[in-house]
């Protein structure tokens, strides 16, 4: 396999650990029914932490790689609880909020004092440590879905590979359940912690955003170079992979940036396409996390028959002979 003979990398991250009750990783969601995320019907387990900052990202709460606390308004009742607990003065004085965000992260040390008083649950902690086998406990109880629906278990996040061991270790044990197991990844991560994962999984979803290396890092933060690198030896192991393509205006939805994609994944071989137009559906939680959200101005994209852009998108890529996978 791609990779062997070189120096190991440190497999463990900072957000998984060894405990008497075996590994423990850090995620912030599971959810379960989902259709959109792998074949059939499917289990979702969402890790926390993210190294990319895509200004368009639904799920900006499974960027941090830390608890963070955010903040629903509409149970807010203004008891001032929050205010006389938090050590860091990180609560806006302002109850009802007539000036800026809830909390001040500049100040905010995510400690979750708030969030244990809070009496309403207005203000919730997101993100806690998991073991596997609670994982897997879980994962089974949806087993029956997974058998009659052809469906089985997504890592999704975040970056689920961000905690390498923690994630083959759950896709190991679907894996000697027979149960299809898939992961979401935008492969920003060491090719050792891709590779760790492969024995033990049935279809890779991998995000391609864009081909150009200046415009992906002074968009996203981050170059694509890992990025392009690790797909090109992902391609060579003979893995089911499904590409996905976010479509943002202004970011990749012009037919040059679309076509320099297309031509991308031909070279590589790499065959299956799906599109993600753009939504803003997580919209309110930039909010709820204190956040600017940058991308407000931008309306959602229509559904993929109406959508003018996601037309010619398919219509690119549907020349370069890839496959549309809808």
């Amino acid at each position: 396999m791609a990779g062997s003979g070189r120096t190991s990398v440190n497999r463990e991250s900072r957000h998984e650990k060894k405990t008497e009750n075996g590994i423990t990783g850090f995620v912030f969601d599971i959810q379960g029914y989902s259709v959109d995320d792998g074949p059939g019907i499917r289990k979702l387990v969402f890790l926390k932490g993210c190294r990319l900052r895509c200004p368009w990202c639904s799920n900006p709460e499974s960027q941090k790689f830390a608890p963070e606390v955010e903040f629903f308004p509409q149970k807010c009742v203004q008891c001032g609880y929050c205010l006389e607990v938090c050590p860091k003065d990180a609560i806006n004085s302002n109850l009802a909020l007539g000036d800026g965000f809830k909390i001040d992260r500049s100040l905010c040390d995510d400690c979750g004092e708030c969030a244990i008083r809070c009496p309403t649950g207005a203000l919730r902690e997101i993100g806690y440590f998991i073991t596997v086998d609670e994982v897997i406990e879980e994962v089974e109880k949806d087993r029956s879905y997974y058998r009659k629906s052809g469906g089985g278990v997504t890592l999704s996040g975040g970056e689920p590979l961000a905690q390498p061991q923690f994630a083959s270790e759950i896709l190991k044990r679907c894996f000697e359940m027979n149960i299809h197991a898939a992961i979401e990844t935008a492969g920003y991560v060491p090719w050792e912690y891709l590779e760790c994962v492969l024995p033990f999984t049935d279809l890779i979803i991998y995000d391609v955003k864009h081909w150009d290396e200046e415009i992906h890092k002074r968009i996203t933060g981050e170059s694509n170079r890992e990025i392009i690198q690790n797909l090109y030896r992902l391609s060579r192991t003979g893995k089911e992979i499904l590409i996905r393509v976010p479509l943002i205006p202004g970011f990749n939805t012009d037919p040059n940036t679309l076509t320099e994609i297309a031509r991308l994944l031909k070279d590589k071989n790499l065959r299956h396409v799906s599109f993600l137009p753009f939504h803003q559906l997580g919209k309110s939680k930039y909010r709820r996390l204190s956040r600017e959200y940058r991308y407000e101005h931008l309306p959602n994209l229509p559904a993929l028959q109406e959508s003018q852009s996601v037309t010619q998108a398919k219509r690119i890529f549907s020349d370069c002979g890839l496959i549309i996978q809808e």
